[in-house]
């Protein structure tokens, strides 16, 4: 029998031998995050910071992680980041995954390389403050983060110096001056000839006019995206505003309902087309985005939303930027996604909800010819409807 001080010095031995196998320096990043970790050197060597993984050691490896996890960063020798195989996969089937894959791989990094823990406090407008948000949830509120256009040049210098100065996107104060539109489309739905869209009652869903409001009562369990194709598109260049308002009886809080519009070819299903949406909830929450994106671009909690009541939601174009409003109060605005001309204007109503309109109205700048349904029934509009399995796609991971 072997002397059980000697086996002991034997399995000590071992085990330091096995610990002191692994290269402290070794460098083994995955061929799909490489492009994101040169631009995450390059971004941060504008900002004064210096880095050599190449070196140094990084691991960035696939792995299957578990609890909703998008990211997972180690602190080893070297530095180890796993991000989940699957969640990879899912966003890369979006428009917006070049952008959702940087801001992963960044913030991983910022963990790894800049010693950064989460941040989850909040701009003024309720954006996330840094894209370094994560871990314990706020509030129950998703992790989305409108990573794009201004906003991503704010959130990279904000990863790289912490003190930098709220942006200017993230103040409430009205930024446009919302006069001078006129209105180029109008219906008003003060009779059944106003109506529209075809009444009547069908297998999965019914339309019906009543008390100068259009009530559409879904019999399925899909969203409805419910459209109004315009006899001749607007440019993509022209500015404009978009209003409706809405009226969801309180049930289930967490149900969306609210305004879409956008580019949508003829005979399509709708799944994938570059939707732009704002909706709201009877839990005072609000979310935009494009429906080509994995999901929305973020998530806001909105007091000026009234649960259960007449909901006036207003969108202006002006550039590229759309500016949001709810019930006359601005509460948010982003770039809009959607390249070419909208032809579709219309409204989303829940799985098995009924939503009621009014007033919906298309203004242009400086136009001055009104296409009413009140004064003009010789125009023709296209007026459809189409299910879809998803509209406000799942949440992203954690990271």
């Amino acid at each position: 029998m072997m002397n059980s001080k000697y086996l002991l010095l034997l399995i000590c031995s071992g085990f330091l031998f096995f610990t002191s196998c692994k290269d402290p320096k070794e460098y083994n990043v995955n061929s799909s995050f490489t492009e994101y970790l040169q631009r995450f050197e390059a971004e941060g060597a504008k900002r004064g910071h210096t880095f050599d993984p190449q070196t140094n050691g990084l691991i960035i490896e696939f792995a299957n992680l578990k609890d909703n996890t998008a990211g997972l960063t180690h602190y080893e020798k070297p530095i180890r980041i796993e991000i989940d195989k699957t969640y990879w996969n899912d966003i890369s089937n979006s428009a917006g995954a070049d952008l959702m894959k940087e801001d992963l791989i960044f913030h991983e990094l910022g963990h790894g390389l800049l010693n950064r823990d989460h941040l989850n406090s909040t701009l003024p407008n309720g954006d996330w403050k840094s894209i370094m948000c994560g871990g314990t949830k706020v509030n129950d509120r998703s992790w989305n983060i409108n990573y794009r256009g201004v906003r991503r040049n704010y959130y990279v210098d904000e990863l790289f110096n912490e003190s930098t100065p709220a942006p200017s996107f993230g103040k409430l104060v009205n930024p446009i001056d919302t006069t001078g539109y006129s209105s180029f489309v109008a219906f008003n739905f003060d009779t059944p000839s106003q109506s529209g869209w075809t009444l009547g009652d069908s297998t999965n869903y019914t339309i019906s006019q009543g008390n100068g409001k259009l009530s559409f009562r879904s019999k399925v369990n899909e969203v409805y995206l419910v459209f109004m194709r315009l006899p001749s598109p607007i440019s993509i260049l022209t500015d404009f505003s978009y209003e409706l308002t809405l009226n969801f009886p309180l049930g289930d809080l967490t149900k969306q309902y609210g305004v879409v519009f956008g580019p949508v070819p003829p005979g399509s299903s709708g799944n994938n087309d570059p939707i732009e949406y704002l909706t709201i909830n009877n839990n005072q929450k609000m979310y935009m985005g494009n429906r080509s994106w994995y999901s929305y671009f973020t998530e806001l909690t909105e007091s000026s939303v009234i649960p259960g009541g007449n909901n006036k939601l207003k969108v202006f174009k002006v550039g590229q930027i759309l500016y949001y409003y709810i019930n006359g109060v601005y509460c948010y605005s982003s770039e809009m996604e959607a390249k070419s001309t909208l032809n579709e204007f219309g409204f989303l109503v829940p799985p098995l909800a009924t939503v009621s309109i009014d007033n919906l109205r298309i203004s242009k700048k400086g136009s001055a010819a009104v296409v009413s349904a009140k004064v003009n029934q010789n125009i023709q509009f296209e007026f459809r409807m189409q299910k879809t399995d998803q509209f406000i796609i799942p949440n992203i991971k954690n990271q």
